[in-house]
């Protein structure tokens, strides 16, 4: 257990899903506090969304233009963002075992709040030298 993860309220879960099962969905909306995602493939929608205490594990978000999404207090391992449009989207206070993956992403605006950058890999993506971090 890493005990600066559990003094920041990000927490790892267990996960129940086999490492077979993935799902496939095209919004996340609302606030999703407390929930494990696990093995989900966000595609082609306009996702407007809090992600707060969670576990996000082996997620892919492919051809997403974000309205606004605010990842806060999250676990995080092995996420992907792939041909993604990042201005509306927020990293905060989160964990990450993994770097972050970043494929032909739109960065310019993407906001870090005590997240280090050395924390992400970006492939091929525009607007690296545009990205906010506080």
């Amino acid at each position: 257990m890493n005990l600066n993860a559990k003094r920041q309220g990000a927490m790892p879960l267990s996960f129940q899903q086999s490492c077979e099962q993935k799902s496939t969905i095209t919004e996340l909306e609302g606030l999703l506090e407390s929930r494990h995602f696990a093995r989900l493939h966000i595609c082609e929608g306009g996702n407007t969304a809090i992600v707060y205490r969670s576990n996000l594990k082996q997620c892919l978000f492919r051809n997403v233009q974000f309205k606004s999404l605010l990842i806060n207090r999250c676990y995080i391992d092995g996420v992907c963002f792939d041909n993604c449009d990042m201005k509306n989207v927020f990293f905060s206070h989160s964990v990450i075992t993994q770097p972050i993956r970043l494929r032909h992403c739109h960065l310019a605006g993407m906001r870090l709040l005590n997240m280090h950058l050395k924390m992400f890999i970006f492939e091929e993506c525009t607007g690296v030298g545009q990205i906010i971090i506080a």
